[in-house]
């Protein structure tokens, strides 16, 4: 089997299966459709609507791994004078309640976790899903579209579930207008494969979102995937985290103020947040010698290729995206 072949497989095999995707989404529907309808005024706040977030929204989820775990978000908005920030335990404990409520007579208490930013559900049988509810906060002083504060681990965040899923889906309709197999939401999809890898050094999904999203302004696509993914870590190689990135999808990135960070990502939606405002010189060295390295394994293996030796150019990949990389991408009987 060619590596081109290989690829082409690979790229679909990491994609949770249709099945795997249509459960979730069983699930899921099941329960928006039992909460978006409710409206219970506990103090003085509003359950107004529950919208899909995170990577099984924006089509860049990875199938079930070790170092991938497919889980399904939920942002819960709230409105009314009673929710504020500083009601974030009786809002998590309200969107608990009333989540419990829906499956009363089928799971059990411990089914239902109240954590730090949102409420899980867990389901234990088929997949085996995890659905975490994030309270959010109705705020529309970002003029965005279901803007509102979310609870995060370093903070509340002004954001957009709406945007953020946008952000994505417009560059994968760009990237439609090439022929072959490499879509934006595939390549991404790609990057955060790789990128959950890196031990340590693993970053968030919506990081893998943004310094691909800065590569495919500069690169677009091809039509297959070994130029594409050399052409984005060329990128990377190049860039070097050095300078700013920052979009203007939803403000005026020329008239931003720009934090004083050692690297700077900024969110494509709160201009005051930069995702990468924690990393130190040691992490933007340490991210890029795994960039270089992949982009080395790369051109070993087009020197490999070219040599038809499909052996040395399967082992090179391997580098790049781990041994699953073979299994995933072997022709099957």
């Amino acid at each position: 089997m060619s590596i081109k072949g290989r690829l082409d497989r690979f790229a679909a095999q990491i994609r949770p299966t249709d099945k795997h995707i249509e459960e979730a989404n069983r699930q899921t529907d099941y329960m928006i459709e039992r909460l978006k309808d409710k409206v219970s005024v506990d103090g003085s706040f509003t359950l107004e609507k529950v919208l899909k977030a995170g990577s099984n929204a924006k089509f860049t989820s990875l199938r079930k791994t070790e170092e991938n775990i497919f889980d399904v978000d939920l942002g819960v908005y709230f409105s009314g004078a009673g929710a504020t920030k500083n009601h974030l335990a009786t809002l998590l404990q309200f969107t608990r309640d009333q989540v419990r409520d829906i499956y009363k007579t089928t799971k059990e208490d411990d089914d239902f976790k109240v954590m730090k930013s949102a409420v899980r559900v867990k389901f234990r049988s088929g997949i085996k899903l995890n659905v975490d509810l994030a309270p959010i906060i109705r705020d529309d002083s970002l003029e965005i579209r279901n803007g509102g504060w979310i609870p995060r681990t370093d903070g509340w965040r002004l954001t957009s579930v709406t945007c953020h899923n946008q952000f994505i889906h417009k560059r994968t309709g760009l990237s439609n207008a090439s022929s072959g197999p490499v879509k934006f939401n595939r390549l991404e999809r790609m990057i955060k494969w790789w990128n959950n890898l890196q031990g340590s050094l693993a970053q968030p999904s919506i990081f893998c979102d943004l310094i691909t999203a800065a590569a495919f302004e500069q690169t677009g696509v091809t039509g297959e995937w070994r130029t594409s993914l050399r052409n984005v870590f060329s990128y990377f190689r190049k860039h070097q985290f050095l300078e700013p990135i920052v979009f203007s999808d939803y403000y005026d990135s020329s008239k931003i103020a720009l934090p004083d960070d050692a690297v700077i990502v900024m969110d494509s939606v709160n201009p005051e947040n930069n995702i990468t405002c924690t990393w130190t010189e040691s992490t933007r060295t340490g991210y890029l010698e795994r960039i270089h390295q992949a982009y080395d394994a790369m051109m070993d293996a087009r020197s490999y290729e070219l040599d038809e030796e499909e052996d040395g150019a399967v082992d090179q990949w391997c580098r790049v995206f781990g041994p699953q990389f073979r299994t995933l991408s072997e022709k099957e009987d």
